[in-house]
């Protein structure tokens, strides 16, 4: 599940928008840890419904070996087909209200929270233990804490040194218009390997579809 909050935490439209408030507004810290609040609180409560209605649904094991099989699946075939390079679009003019740091925040969340496949293969695994609810909280906590990690450093750099992260991100956004798209390549390997991963985890306790007699002792 760590190994997938990384890659989650990746969500270059989550840092972007963080980047946004921070270059747009005079004092960004209320909006960017808005920002970062809702995305936060939408995604873990997503995520423990998401494992409530899994098990009220009383699957058996060989069904969410099946789900994640496919998330692992779909993730690994995103690495490899997705392109390496994407057009980024930003507007650093204009300031953002709290209220417009909320919507941004639940914008955010409802574009990410359909294509997450880093935290679908959590949640599928977290489904799998058999945990009590407070501790599946507690991981989907820890995970959301790791994936928004970048955008709490982004906000705790321009604490320390307003002027000079502020001129290093404008810098920044400036080489970003320039070439206007940005390489993904280092994502989308974090992206095969957390497939092959969740693939791999998958098909071992399917026995590979009867294909491979795996040993009682190794199961």
């Amino acid at each position: 599940m760590a190994g997938l909050a990384v890659v989650d935490s990746t969500n270059f439209s989550l840092i972007l928008g963080t980047l946004y408030l921070v270059v747009s507004n005079r004092r960004p810290m209320s909006r960017v840890l808005t920002f970062i609040g809702v995305f936060f609180s939408v995604y873990v409560l997503v995520g423990n419904l998401l494992v409530a209605g899994a098990r009220s649904l009383e699957w058996d094991e060989t069904t969410f070996d099946y789900i994640q099989l496919g998330i692992g699946v779909a993730l690994l075939l995103y690495g490899l087909i997705a392109p390496r390079e994407r057009r980024t679009r930003y507007n650093a003019e204009g300031t953002t209200s709290i209220a417009g740091a909320v919507g941004l925040g639940l914008a955010a969340s409802a574009v990410e929270v359909t294509t997450a496949l880093p935290y679908l293969g959590a949640i599928a695994i977290v489904t799998q233990a058999e945990l009590s609810a407070p501790v599946v909280a507690s991981l989907l906590v820890a995970y959301n804490l790791i994936a928004v990690g970048p955008c709490l450093l982004v906000a705790l750099l321009y604490s320390r040194s307003e002027n000079r992260f502020t001129a290093k991100i404008d810098a920044w956004l400036q080489r970003q218009r320039e070439k206007r798209k940005t390489s993904r390549t280092g994502l989308l390997v974090l992206c095969v390997v957390a497939g092959l991963y969740i693939s791999s985890d998958a098909l071992f306790r399917l026995e590979y579809f009867g294909l491979v007699d795996i040993p009682d002792g190794a199961r």
